[in-house]
C-alpha cells in the first residue's frame, strides 16, 4: 500500500548562520580582470560545479569571450561541449596529455567549481609551479583549501561570470591579449599526441572502436 503524508516547504529559506554570496566581490572582480589580461599561457580549468550549477551556457560565453584552452574535471565532464576547438579534453591522472601539459606551462589558471582535488594534481607541491590562480567557487571552504588562491571569487557561479564578462568587455576594448602562440603550441599537443588504441590482432573487435563507430552514427 501507498501512504502520502502532509507537509508544507517554505518558498524561501533564511538563516542567520547561513548567508551565502551570491556573486563574487566586485573588488575581486577587477582582479580576476586584471590577471586574466595580464595572462600569456592561460587555461580554464572546471570542475563539478559548474555541473551542479547549472552553469554551462555561462561558462560557453566565458570561454569564447576570453578565448582561452578549457579542461575539466571527471564531475566536469558535459559542463562544457567536448567536441569544441578550444577543449582539449579531461585532466588529470585519466586525462589527456594535452590537458596536463597546458596546465602544467600554465602562466594564470582560472578554477571555476574545480576542487584542486589529488586526481587532478598528482604530488600538490609540483602542480603548475609558476601559476597564478584564480578560484570561483560558491563554497569558500574550497578557496585555498588545497592550491593557494592569488584571487577569490566566491559565489554562485552563474552570477559570477555574469558580472565577469562585462567588466572583460570593457577591458578588452582597451587591452585585447595576444595569447596566439599559446594556443598554436596548446592545440599543437593534441595535434602531436591525439587519444588512440590499438585494434585487436585476433579478429575481435576493440570496445573503443565500437564507441567511435556509435559516434559517427548518432
Amino acid at each position: 500500500p501507498s501512504y502520502q503524508i502532509p507537509y508544507e516547504y517554505p518558498a524561501e529559506v533564511k538563516m542567520r548562520s547561513y548567508q551565502p554570496s551570491d556573486k563574487g566581490h566586485r573588488g575581486q572582480i577587477r582582479r580576476a580582470v586584471r590577471t586574466l589580461i595580464g595572462a600569456k599561457r592561460p587555461v580554464l580549468y572546471t570542475g563539478g560545479g559548474v555541473v551542479l550549477d547549472n552553469a554551462s551556457e555561462h561558462l560557453i560565453a566565458l570561454a569564447k569571450k576570453l578565448n582561452y584552452p578549457v579542461t575539466n574535471t571527471l564531475m566536469g565532464l558535459g559542463g562544457y561541449p567536448g567536441t569544441d576547438p578550444q577543449y582539449l579534453g579531461m585532466l588529470g591522472m585519466h586525462g589527456t596529455y594535452e590537458a596536463n601539459t597546458a596546465m602544467h606551462h600554465a602562466d594564470v589558471i582560472f578554477a571555476i567549481g574545480a576542487r584542486f582535488d589529488d586526481r587532478v594534481t598528482g604530488k600538490l607541491s609540483t602542480f603548475a609551479q609558476n601559476a597564478k590562480i584564480i578560484h570561483a567557487d560558491i563554497d569558500p571552504a574550497e578557496i585555498g583549501k588545497n592550491r593557494r588562491a592569488d584571487v577569490a571569487l566566491i559565489g554562485d557561479l552563474r552570477l559570477t561570470i555574469e558580472a565577469l564578462i562585462p567588466a572583460l568587455k570593457s577591458e578588452f576594448k582597451k587591452n585585447q591579449p595576444d595569447i596566439s602562440a599559446w594556443l598554436e603550441q596548446a592545440y599543437g599537443w593534441r595535434t602531436r599526441f591525439p587519444l588512440g588504441y590499438d585494434h585487436p590482432t585476433d579478429g575481435s573487435v576493440s570496445p573503443q572502436y565500437v564507441i567511435e563507430r556509435i559516434g559517427k552514427m548518432s
